[in-house]
């Protein structure tokens, strides 16, 4: 009997193990597919490899975690799952396809299923089963180690009048651009994702490569989490993040926003996170790139900004990312979000631990005040940003492992980029003691030098100040009537102060700030003002 429940026992364990075994074999077996493909030079740009075209070697591919490069016969092979983005990087001396907008077309989207559809606006179209190949063609060109390209801040339009807008204040001025691309740093729409195609379209105006990354506005509200919160998004652009090569700098796109769905007891809500899968896919990413380069990251949401503590202004896990980079010395972060401007040199006190200060960029939104204020005579409105500066772009320029760059106001005068805000008009005597010098320089750092001069007397040193803009102050509260309540002067670190001397008599008097950034460039402010008893 005891002998007969052994045996009994022994063919019912082994049974469960075949079963368990059966079902793990079962579970591998559709876990995930292998996509394969290759990488070759599209010599007569047919985007079809034909028997006489090479293909090319250590391109690196991903999945947007790992990352393997191609053989000697330009092959690779690599995991994927049913929501996949299959990308290559870019590598330097060559170019990929561009499709009817100019947007890279360097990605291949598998996502059988496709996108949930019960999203207000659509995403991925089903995809179908993984072809046996994917090819990634790329066209052959010279790209020097001196270039330039366009950084926009949050184009954000809302609807058609604010594409035009953009058009019309910023696009029509770069038309016959000799920049290499341009880079938008998210929220390249305002909630409504039916601008995506207008937008697009009008972006293609410029002639030249246009890259994009997501910010907290272009998310799918419906989602509840943020898995699939960027399904619109990536029907549009592709990949949230990849990495790309031109001249001798490694260029990194990065989402750094982590969405989060509605609930019963709670509203929907974003923070500022790239998360452990995209942190790994960096590592992977970076093990390939030569500690001598220049590696530029770009994302959304800062790691660190003034404007506030809070975790949907700020990188929560910032100092995750900067263990994986702070072993190199050439880096430069650009960011957007803000709606002002904003440099900053990290350090220990930031959780940096590098060689060098970090140096991040929180660049000026080229929607500025998500286009409010008083219409010029253009019919745009000034878009004045709520730090006092104008809305814009930047023009970045590379040279080997080295950058600088140049902010350009909207519809100004290029070298205009200082306002003094304070004193304006006519004052009275009795404050002079009560007043200061305040100058916004737009593109000030910690690394500028800034000097006043009041008449004929001799130039002194301003200093640095975080405040809020005086200029934008009185703009809201002169023209209540075209801007939204919740916006208000906000602090910024671009402001010089100097005290007025106070000897100074009754009658008109000048300012003169100048200023020379981190880069060699020399800008000029003037003003005049009286006194009056």
């Amino acid at each position: 009997m005891i002998r007969g429940e052994r045996m009994k026992n022994f063919y019912l364990s082994k049974a469960l193990l075949f079963v368990s075994l059966f079902y793990l074999i079962l579970t591998f077996s559709f876990a995930g597919e292998t996509a394969t493909g290759i990488v070759f030079e599209d010599k007569n740009q047919n985007l079809k490899k034909d028997f006489d075209e090479k293909r090319i070697a250590k391109v690196m591919v991903s999945n947007q975690h790992e990352v393997v490069l191609t053989d000697e016969s330009g092959q690779f092979s690599i995991p994927v799952d049913e929501s996949s983005v299959i990308f290559i990087t870019k590598p330097a001396g060559y170019n990929v396809p561009l499709n009817n907008h100019n947007q890279p077309q360097f990605y291949f989207i598998h996502q059988p299923k496709g996108s949930p559809s019960e999203y207000k606006y659509p995403g991925v179209s089903p995809t179908g089963a993984l072809p046996e190949s994917i090819e990634f063609p790329l066209f052959k060109s010279e790209e020097p180690a001196k270039f330039e390209a366009l950084i926009f801040g949050d184009p954000q339009p809302h609807n058609q009048e604010r594409i035009n807008y953009l058009r019309d204040d910023i696009l029509a001025d770069l038309l016959g651009t000799d920049a290499a691309f341009s880079l938008s740093l998210g929220d390249i729409a305002g909630d409504n994702l039916a601008v995506y195609d207008p937008l697009i379209r009008t972006m293609a105006a410029l002639g030249i490569p246009n890259y994009y990354l997501p910010g907290n506005h272009d998310t799918n509200n419906e989602s509840a989490g943020d898995e699939m919160s960027l399904e619109t998004y990536k029907s549009k652009f592709g990949p949230s993040y990849y990495s790309f090569d031109y001249g001798q700098t490694h260029f990194v796109i990065m989402d750094s926003v982590e969405w989060h769905g509605a609930t019963k007891d709670k509203k929907a809500w974003y923070r500022g996170m790239f998360g452990k899968r995209q942190l790994e896919w960096l590592t992977n990413d970076l093990q390939y790139v030569p500690k001598d380069k220049l590696v530029v990251f770009a994302m959304h949401i800062a790691p660190y900004t003034i404007i506030s503590n809070s975790a949907s202004d700020n990188i929560i896990d910032r100092e995750a990312m900067f263990r994986i980079i702070e072993d190199r010395e050439h880096l430069l972060i650009l960011t957007g979000h803000n709606h002002t401007s904003e440099h900053h040199f990290l350090g220990e006190a930031e959780g940096w631990k590098g060689k060098k200060p970090l140096h991040i960029i929180i660049c000026t939104a080229m929607c500025g005040s998500w286009y409010s204020g008083p219409k010029d005579e253009r019919g745009i409105p000034a878009a004045t940003q709520q730090d006092g500066a104008p809305n814009g772009y930047y023009v970045f320029r590379f040279d080997g492992n080295q950058c600088s760059e140049k902010f350009i106001p909207a519809g100004l005068d290029p070298d205009f980029q200082i306002r003094i805000e304070s004193p304006v008009g006519t004052i009275k005597a009795e404050q002079i003691k009560d007043l200061q010098v305040v100058a916004n320089i737009f593109d000030g750092s910690a690394r500028s030098t800034v000097t006043c001069q009041i008449d004929a007397l001799a130039p002194s040193s301003m200093n640095q100040q975080v405040m809020k803009s005086p200029y934008f102050d009185r703009l809201i509260k002169e023209n209540k009537d075209k801007f939204r309540s919740w916006i208000q002067p906000c602090p910024s670190n671009h402001f010089w102060t100097s005290p007025l001397p106070a000897d100074l008599k009754l009658g008109l008097h000048t300012i003169v700030v100048k200023t020379t950034d981190q880069f060699g460039n020399t800008f000029s402010g003037k003003a005049i003002f009286e006194i009056e008893p």
